[in-house]
């Protein structure tokens, strides 16, 4: 029966394929320095650009585009883009945005995608390959979607709690067989989700199926972007009633239909090439540090990246600490046979008393090698994640990197704590494989070293506050200064190390 499904779903993508061309001549109208990315597995697990350079990407979320439940009628959910977001971003030496994009608004009517948001978020992308970022398209979702909230009619006794909507599949596709949307503290926790998830897994009327179709789609417009790192497919997906079985088998199941449907969409687009597919374990591993990976060799396709959400001694419930939190990662990811890159990442509440936490997991970030994406760059004042019940209380400000005013959403800078600690020296692109990583927080200095057959071109990001660099190893460095920073070509070759300090 999954062999039917898995034929007939690829046939259904080159059928879209064939009838189906990009809504728009604007796909390679991006910055042509951004080389393509791709990801390897095996002994060789990473990310790589075309020129055998391993890539750290590292880089923030942006929710601008998102299409998140309203509770508040004063106070949108989302805050615009505005025109210096990612040069902001760049000037902290990111690469990489995690852009959250909704299904609710790709495609409210079942079968017709929105193509004015598909306008939008090609715009935005192009805005950000301007400034140097790449961007992962990320299908994000939280408790199924904003059609899952309670209503008036419906009583929650004690100690359940009303449920305000929150994001992700549209009204078509939300299918809860009339259970409660009343909640047990967290928002997954209520029959409602969990049913929704459930119908999904099982694909009931095609709702699985449909989304697959959509991706397919989705990434024909942008099969030829090289600024396009790669696609997250579903963001942290609940089991649903099938512990365990959604987890190792369920999952993986969609996530190969997926990948079968883009990588056949890729193919049929001039000039379209094979983008980095990143998959999650479920929002278990968000909220308990770990759960169940999908099955090794759920896929054959290589060019993959397990993504999980690395909340660990954060917002995790069960008491990992940052360093089990990885070591849980690396395990699930060696297991996979991938690479592993934290989706998401942060902390809340006071910065200065999460300040050494952050350290922490920045050290551990460098010594396992790997890239992340913190949440989140802007959180607007009408976020469901601001608000805990429909039309209540305007909340205070906003700490996310940027601090928002409220009301208003009003810009009121950076928060101090966590920009020092994001905008820290790192190896963008590193000829080869990369060996180590040693960066300071605070004097902006760093060590990195690496192997490689070929010469190659290390290029590696500095903060400003480092001062003038003084670069040793390697060969014919090259100091570019630019917003917030420099950044730094030196030429490598075979078993190299370069270290950049201050000059005295």
């Amino acid at each position: 029966m999954m062999k039917i499904t898995k034929l007939a779903s690829l046939f259904t993508a080159l059928v879209l394929v064939a009838c189906y061309e990009p809504s728009s001549d604007k796909q390679n109208n991006i910055s042509e320095t951004l080389p393509r990315l791709h990801a390897e597995t095996g002994e060789r697990a990473g990310i790589y650009d075309e020129f055998n350079r391993e890539v750290l990407l590292r880089g923030v979320n942006y929710t601008s585009l998102g299409d998140y439940y309203q509770a508040h009628p004063d106070l949108p959910a989302a805050v615009e883009p505005r025109p210096d977001d990612f040069a902001r971003i760049a000037s902290l030496g990111f690469n990489v945005v995690r852009m959250i994009v909704h299904w609710s608004l790709l495609e409210p009517t079942r079968g017709e995608l929105n193509q004015a948001y598909i306008e939008k978020i090609r715009e935005q992308v192009n805005a950000a390959a301007q400034q140097g970022l790449y961007v992962v398209l990320d299908m994000h979702q939280d408790a199924w979607g904003k059609y899952i909230a309670t209503g008036a009619d419906e009583v929650c006794l004690p100690p359940l709690q009303p449920a305000i909507g929150w994001d992700g599949a549209p009204a078509w596709a939300t299918i809860t067989d009339g259970l409660s949307t009343c909640r047990v503290a967290l928002r997954e926790l209520s029959p409602a989700v969990t049913q929704a998830f459930t119908n999904f897994w099982l694909d009931r009327d095609g709702i699985q199926s449909a989304l697959v179709e959509t991706w397919a789609r989705f990434a024909a417009e942008f099969a030829a972007n090289p600024a396009v790192a790669g696609y997250d497919l579903l963001n942290e997906p609940h089991p649903g009633f099938l512990l365990g079985v959604s987890e190792l088998f369920l999952s993986g199941s969609f996530y190969d239909r997926a990948i079968e449907a883009i990588r056949a969409a890729e193919a049929g687009v001039v000039g379209g090439f094979s983008h980095i597919v990143f998959f999650e374990p479920t929002v278990d591993w968000s909220a308990f540090g770990a759960t169940l990976p999908p099955r090794n060799g759920f896929t054959a396709d290589s060019n993959i990246v397990f993504a999980p959400h690395l909340y660990a001694d954060s917002i995790s419930v069960f008491p990992l600490s940052i360093e089990q939190g990885y070591q849980l990662a690396d395990a699930a990811a060696r297991s996979l046979g991938t690479a592993f890159w934290s989706g998401e990442w942060g902390w809340f509440g006071d910065p200065e008393n999460n300040d050494a936490k952050l350290r922490e997991y920045a050290r551990f970030e460098d010594e396992y090698l790997i890239g992340g994406a913190w949440w989140v760059w802007r959180q607007a004042c009408g976020d469901p994640h601001s608000l805990n019940e429909s039309g209540g209380d305007i909340p205070g400000d906003q700490l996310a990197l940027l601090i928002n005013g409220c009301p208003g959403d009003i810009e009121l800078g950076m928060v101090p704590e966590y920009a020092r600690t994001l905008s820290r020296a790192y190896p963008r692109a590193a000829p080869g494989r990369l060996v180590s990583l040693v960066a300071d927080i605070d004097s902006g200095a760093v060590e990195v070293s690496g192997t490689t057959d070929a010469p190659g071109t290390l290029e590696l990001w500095l903060p400003k506050r480092i001062g003038k660099p003084q670069i040793k190893g390697g060969a014919t460095p090259v100091v570019k200064d630019v917003p917030g920073g420099y950044l730094v070509q030196v030429t490598v070759v075979g078993d190299y190390a370069v270290s950049v300090t201050s000059t005295p």
